[in-house]
């Protein structure tokens, strides 16, 4: 049930702790929850003003309250683990969703559906140097497309044919070789699924597998973004025909997924313990370079405190994201360890209800946007670890002077335009529950528009709730703040999930028909000038309709021993650290 609609609720959970899903957080419109078994590689397959001053004295005696937790947990011998070992301790805040990556459509679990699969083309990895410097820095444009399980590959001139020449020599965790057959197999078993990262196929005709070592996909039209789709972390994956004829059962192997796995990558899931481990091994026929770890323990910890505590005392290696603001400053401070800032298009937003009485005129919405001081917000929130957005979509997808999205702050704007009935009416602000800096941000902007002369009260909201109301917006709440992020660094991987009418994270309900027609347009091209030509129209068009007001662009925040090397990931999505690339 959703909790008390007051401030002093959203402030009661802030804590301090910046850790975001602590139950992963499904970003398809109907997400779908999985059983899970134990069981063994090979012997049962493989498994894996005064307002302000009052919010600031809530922000203090929150940050007080982790500092003293943060504090006591210092006192821990910070062992740290061993740089000998060749076991991996990692852990998450909370179960995640099935590692089936055709149903995977969240956030924690990357570190294993990335482990443990691979697709054609990928996003080119980026290091995480230790710099002792945790300013974000957002990427400034998109990053290179490289080949994954694709050595190389062309495009027709009408942008209808992609011919892919595979990598020789790669073999399933099953023994299964991997051809073209694999990859037809693979994008046929992603339509038939059918959940959240469908669409990524959704227009491919079919695949050429007459030669075993090169694909050609046939698509229905062209896609600009067909490339990003592929190298998204959320991408197709290539996985064994075998397996999936052997396990097709009446749900396309998705039961059988939801515990073992059937990928290329340099780690197999060795054995799931519900609710409490993932454990993943080595493969020993990988076709690339041979991970240092052979092991990798996963555990299930929902408190960040005792994760950080388990890292001092040499329990867990890292921690993968979720600190608060005093627990970095304290691991900063400590020579055992460094704390790496990770690039990543991580979005805080408003999202605004138009189908609100007071809300539905776009003007209105519009000065509400003017009433929000998204300064304020990175500055409360994010210290040093975020900028103010400027877009409509993340930093770094369009040239900064496309699809600006960067009210001036006036307060007074508001007020102008205001029904009179304001005066008399409360709105509702949520947030993801499971969030507590989404919880910061709603107390925030409570205390902004209040301000400006609204009545606002704020509410969690479950993550399969906030879901819920994407296309059934019956009981949804006037405003809504929660951080996500795109799928891919294409624009239209953020718009067409968050701004179209069939998007799983337009969970307001709004509709602006001209700039879907323009990332209509912008996605059936073969010019990349002319795509982004629309994605800029379509940004305008979404902006204006001030259905939605982007707040910071943010970045992660990785805690590892000093003596822990080889951090890389790829830039787009959180969560995205490279597991076998890691090395003493």
């Amino acid at each position: 049930m959703p909790s008390k609609p007051i401030l002093f609720q959203a402030a009661f959970t802030l804590s301090g702790i910046d850790n975001d899903n602590q139950k992963e957080n499904p970003r398809s419109r109907f997400p779908r929850s999985g059983s899970y078994k134990t069981g063994g590689y090979k012997t049962g397959g493989y498994k894996r003003g005064a307002i302000f001053a009052a919010v600031a004295s809530i922000f203090l005696a929150a940050c007080g309250s982790a500092a003293s937790s943060t504090s006591s947990s210092s006192a821990v011998a910070a062992t740290v683990g061993s740089p000998t070992s060749k076991t991996l301790n990692l852990a998450f805040t909370a179960d995640t969703q099935p590692p089936d990556p055709d149903v995977f459509y969240a956030g924690q679990g990357l570190a294993i559906t990335n482990s443990v699969y691979e697709g054609l083309v990928q996003y080119q990895q980026v290091p995480v140097n230790y710099t002792g410097d945790l300013t974000f820095t957002p990427p400034a444009t998109r990053a290179k497309i490289v080949g994954d399980l694709a050595t190389s590959w062309t495009v027709s001139p009408n942008g209808l044919t992609y011919t892919f020449n595979l990598v020789k020599g790669v073999t399933f965790h099953d023994g299964t070789p991997f051809t073209s057959t694999a990859v037809a197999a693979s994008f046929a078993r992603r339509k038939a699924v059918n959940q959240g990262p469908a669409y990524m196929v959704s227009d491919v005709a079919s695949v050429d597998t007459s030669n075993p070592y090169v694909a050609v996909v046939h698509l229905k039209q062209p896609e600009s973004a067909f490339l990003d789709y592929l190298a998204s972390a959320y991408g197709p994956k290539m996985e064994s025909p075998t397996v999936l004829s052997q396990h097709a059962g009446k749900d396309n192997a998705q039961t059988w997924l939801a515990t073992h796995d059937a990928g290329t990558g340099p780690y197999y899931i060795s054995s799931v313990t519900p609710g409490q481990e993932y454990v993943l091994k080595s493969y020993p026929k990988y076709w690339g370079a041979k991970p240092y770890y052979t092991t990798i323990n996963i555990k299930i910890i929902p408190s960040i405190s005792t994760q950080e505590l388990e890292l001092r005392s040499g329990k867990i290696t890292m921690l993968l994201h979720g600190l608060s603001t005093s627990a970095i400053a304290s691991f900063r401070s400590d020579p055992s360890f460094h704390v790496y800032a990770v690039p990543t298009l991580e979005t805080p937003m408003l999202w605004v209800n138009p189908n609100s009485k007071l809300l539905s005129s776009s003007v209105v919405r519009n000065a509400l946007a003017q009433a929000i001081n998204r300064a304020e917000i990175v500055k409360f929130i994010y210290p040093g670890r975020a900028s103010v957005a400027k877009q409509i979509y993340p930093v770094g997808e369009l040239p900064s002077n496309l699809a600006v999205d960067n009210p001036t702050y006036n307060p007074k704007a508001l007020a102008k335009v205001l029904p009179s009935s304001a005066a008399s009416t409360t709105l509702t602000l949520g947030y993801d529950a499971p969030s507590p800096s989404d919880a910061q941000m709603a107390a925030l902007i409570q205390t902004q528009l209040a301000a400006a002369g609204l009545h606002v009260n704020v509410r969690s909201y479950t993550s399969t709730a906030l879901y819920g109301y994407a296309g059934n917006p019956a009981g949804a709440p006037d405003l809504l703040a929660v951080t996500n992020w795109p799928d891919a660094q294409a624009p239209d991987t953020w718009a067409r999930i968050v701004m179209t009418p069939t998007g799983g994270l337009n969970y307001l309900n709004c509709s602006v028909p001209t700039g879907t027609s323009y990332l209509n347009q912008g996605l059936y091209t073969t010019s990349a000038s002319t795509a982004q030509s629309f994605d800029a129209k379509a940004g305008a068009a979404f902006a204006a309709s001030g259905c939605w007001d982007p707040i910071a662009n943010r970045g992660d925040t990785v805690v590892a021993p000093t003596w822990m090397k080889g951090l890389v990931h790829q830039v787009p999505v959180p969560r995205t650290l490279v597991l076998a690339d890691l090395h003493p």
